[in-house]
């Protein structure tokens, strides 16, 4: 019993000093579990883009190809022309456009001179001189072919204006004429029928003093009569020659209206007609600026579908790519919806370019600049969110090397999304396995 007791009590410094250890130890752990924190890194791929994008380069019109002075791999400046279509079309379609249009410029003016002097009551007398006034075709078109003949058809259709005119104007004058014809044949006839009337007063009162017969009495009264007729017939005589006068006067006035209306017709239509064409002069233009493809942005020649001269590019077809140079380049990356979430435009990102290792070359500074609203399937059941992110420079600097970034140069993103405590990494698949074991039916 003694020896039991003493076995028990037998001390081991080593044992004591271990276990003190070991103690030692856990709590160091724990307390800096507890004060310690580490980053929340998200990682995501990408590459490099230029801020201006990869140019597409595409006819707007179809045409035939004339020349191509590019190959895949040629360097372009901004304008350089890359290359050309056969203009035929387009300029004599631009040509026949405008050919029409100063023809019909031209012909406004003949009409605009004719709708002026008719908007006044136009008189035999200067009626030509002050249309002829008015015709003023533009200065780049007084040695036009067309603005003679233009000229020579406006006097014909004053000319026949004219002649309607005066035919109208003389049959006005011959019936003025015949009205003051008229006119004296009823003053003569109501003087005479003044004098006849006092003959069959005088009649009266010697028929009823016994003086003359009866028979003479109405030999008087019907010279009367007679007199009083021939003036009604007189007078309604020159009632129809006034109204058949008025009739021509309005005939007069219904000819200026009719020419000046048809004349404006005329300048309606082609006003409108000028505004196709000015229409279609722009888009003819256009056209022929489009046979000259030119490179929209410098940079390099990519993806180049065309190499035979003779061949037709259908408009809007992909012709050539342009990959632009000596422009500012940003990152785009694609993160996964689980990292998304703790992701803000403005977080600081570690870029790691996969044609220059970290462990040698180290890495990039960047900034976000922005998240995508939506998410995208990358592959089958694989979603992302694309994020652009500008980086510090537009190259990686190693010692006294400066590599330019290039547009097409893949990376790895780190993003610091967030700090933990250690403790908290322990604790978490405790509680993951509490919170599943609690769901357990």
């Amino acid at each position: 019993m003694s020896t039991t007791s003493e076995q028990m009590n037998i001390k081991s410094p080593t044992l004591h000093l271990t276990i003190l250890i070991t103690i030692l130890v856990f709590v160091t752990i724990l307390i800096i579990s507890f004060v310690f924190k580490i980053e929340v890194v998200a990682k995501g791929q990408g590459r490099i883009l230029p801020i201006s994008r990869v140019q597409v380069v595409q006819p707007e019109f179809s045409g035939r190809i004339a020349a191509i002075h590019i190959n895949n791999g040629t360097l372009v400046e901004q304008g350089q022309l890359l290359i050309e279509f056969d203009p035929t079309d387009a300029i004599s379609e631009l040509g026949t456009i405008k050919a029409e249009k100063s023809r019909l410029q031209i012909e406004m003016a003949r009409v605009q001179a004719m709708v002026e002097a008719l908007g006044v009551n136009p008189e035999m007398a200067g009626f030509t001189n002050r249309a002829l006034g008015l015709y003023s075709v533009p200065s780049e078109l007084a040695r036009h072919p067309f603005a003679e003949e233009q000229r020579e058809l406006l006097i014909a259709n004053i000319n026949s204006f004219l002649k309607s005119i005066e035919q109208v104007d003389a049959r006005v004058e011959s019936y003025r004429s015949s009205e003051e014809v008229t006119n004296a044949k009823v003053a003569h006839v109501s003087a005479m029928l003044d004098i006849q009337s006092e003959r069959l007063q005088a009649a009266e009162r010697l028929l009823e003093q016994g003086t003359i017969s009866r028979f003479a009495f109405l030999d008087v009264q019907e010279a009367f009569t007679e007199l009083e007729r021939q003036r009604e017939v007189y007078l309604s005589e020159l009632r129809q020659k006034v109204s058949e006068r008025t009739a021509l006067e309005s005939e007069r006035q219904g000819i200026i209206a009719n020419l000046r209306s048809s004349q404006l017709d005329r300048k309606a239509q082609i006003d409108a007609r000028l505004a196709t064409l000015a229409e279609q002069e722009r888009v003819a233009i256009r056209r022929v600026g489009a046979a000259n493809l030119k490179a929209p942005v410098t940079g390099i020649v990519d993806q180049l579908a065309i190499f035979t001269v003779g061949g037709v590019a259908q408009a809007g077809n992909e012709l050539l790519r342009i990959v632009p140079t000596e422009v500012e380049v940003e990152v785009e990356g694609r993160f996964s919806n689980q990292d998304i979430g703790f992701m803000e435009v403005g977080q600081q990102a570690n870029i790691r370019l996969d044609a220059y290792p970290s462990e040698r070359f180290g890495f990039l500074q960047g900034e976000i600049l922005d998240i995508a609203a939506d998410s995208s399937e990358v592959q089958d059941g694989q979603w992302y969110y694309p994020v652009r992110i500008s980086p510090s420079e537009n190259y990686l600097e190693f010692g006294t090397n400066r590599f330019p970034l290039r547009p097409g140069m893949t990376v790895t993103i780190f993003v610091t999304t967030d700090t933990r405590r250690l403790i908290s990494y322990f604790f978490a698949p405790i509680v993951a396995t509490i919170q599943n074991a609690l769901g357990e039916r």
